[in-house]
C-alpha cells in the first residue's frame, strides 16, 4: 500500500471520529479531498518547513546524515515561496540554529 493511500485512509478515519455535527467544519482541515488549491499549497509549505526544521535540529545535534535532505528542502522551499513563508523563514528559522544559551540572552 502506498503512502498516499495510507494518508487518505487516516484522514477519512480521523474525520469519522469527530461528532457528525462538526464533521463539515473539520473536513477542509482533515480531508485532503476537501482542501482548496490554496489550502493544499499551504499544507505543502508547512510540510516542507517542518521537514526543514527537523533537518536543522538533527544537524545541530551533530547528525550530518541530514545535510543532503536540508539542501534538497532548501530548493523545495524556494520553489514553494510565498510572502508568508518568506516571513517565517526570515524571522523564525534563524532561532532554530541557536543554542540554549543564545536563546536565553
Amino acid at each position: 500500500m502506498n503512502t498516499k493511500k495510507i494518508e487518505r485512509m487516516a484522514q477519512k478515519k480521523l474525520l469519522a471520529m469527530i461528532p457528525e455535527e462538526l464533521q463539515a467544519d473539520f473536513a477542509p482541515i482533515l480531508d485532503e479531498d476537501a482542501h482548496s488549491e490554496d489550502d493544499a499549497a499551504i499544507v505543502k509549505q508547512a510540510d516542507a518547513l517542518c521537514a526543514y526544521l527537523k533537518c536543522l535540529e538533527e544537524i545541530g545535534a551533530g547528525n550530518t546524515e541530514f545535510n543532503l535532505a536540508k539542501a534538497r528542502l532548501e530548493k523545495t522551499l524556494e520553489e514553494r515561496s510565498s510572502p508568508e513563508m518568506d516571513y517565517f523563514r526570515e524571522v523564525f528559522i534563524p532561532g532554530f540554529s541557536l543554542s540554549l544559551d543564545e536563546i536565553s540572552q
